[in-house]
């Protein structure tokens, strides 16, 4: 059984954060070992709490993780402070001692009723040892401190800049976009890759989530980024459909 260490915050909601990671990670047949960067107290329309876990929690958290059977896969979502960036970068990095093992970083800034959730200087750390960064559209504005792209050449202006900071490869996610075609786009040193699907007229609370971790299992599984990322997709389109 692959095994994915799921770094990020609680939601007391249970509509995202590491509830929704370890349900995708069990529909993947993955077995889930979270870390736990902050505690949220909320609801599907507020964030009314937020509790920051010290940065030697976290790290000791990550070295559980990997003391006995370490994970195939890595995916990381609410951050929290850029003290909590840099203390998971360089636990992750001596965790790892050299071995080569995929991470999904979901940048997660703001929940869906539009809490702040992490700090740019939180997330930005960990761009460093990043295989995939999934932003949404607005996410990957702020963090390339563009406009908000309304065409493709923009949008390849923003994943550019995001992997000169340290990604290794960039999935733009279309779901807060517009038209008939939800269509998410791959940047990577091999090219230009668009995954697209029928957009569906519902919404639920979790789906940034849900995406990064399915591609984190998919990737644990054996699976290229791009299968990895076509696969995941059509796992959330399947999820929102239910």
């Amino acid at each position: 059984m692959k095994r994915i260490m799921l770094i990020g915050g609680t939601d007391s909601s249970g509509g995202a954060g590491l509830t929704r990671d370890a349900a995708v990670t069990q529909d993947h047949g993955c077995l889930a070992k979270p870390v736990v960067t902050c505690v949220t107290a909320q609801t599907n329309s507020a964030v009314s709490l937020i509790h920051q876990l010290p940065a030697n929690v976290i790290c000791a958290e990550i070295k559980a993780g990997f003391a006995d059977t370490p994970p195939d896969a890595i995916k990381i979502g609410m951050v929290g402070s850029n003290a909590a960036g840099l203390a998971i970068t360089n636990a992750l990095t001596c965790a790892m001692n050299g071995r080569d093992l995929p991470i999904v970083l979901d940048p997660v800034l703001k929940s869906s009723s539009g809490g702040v959730l992490s700090a740019l200087d939180g997330v930005a750390p960990l761009f460093q040892i990043a295989s995939l960064l999934t932003p949404n559209l607005d996410e990957a504005a702020m963090l390339s401190g563009r406009p908000l792209a309304k065409t493709d050449a923009e949008l390849s202006r923003q994943a550019g800049i995001l992997r000169r900071h340290g990604a290794q490869a960039v999935l733009i996610k279309d779901g807060h976009g517009w038209g008939d075609a939800c269509c998410d786009q791959l940047f990577e040193e091999q090219g230009h890759r668009r995954f697209g699907l029928p957009r569906l007229a519902q919404s639920k609370r979790g789906t940034g989530c849900t995406l990064a971790t399915a591609i984190a299992c998919q990737l644990a599984l054996g699976h290229d980024l791009q299968k990895a990322c076509w696969r995941a997709k059509i796992h959330v389109q399947a999820w929102m459909s239910r």
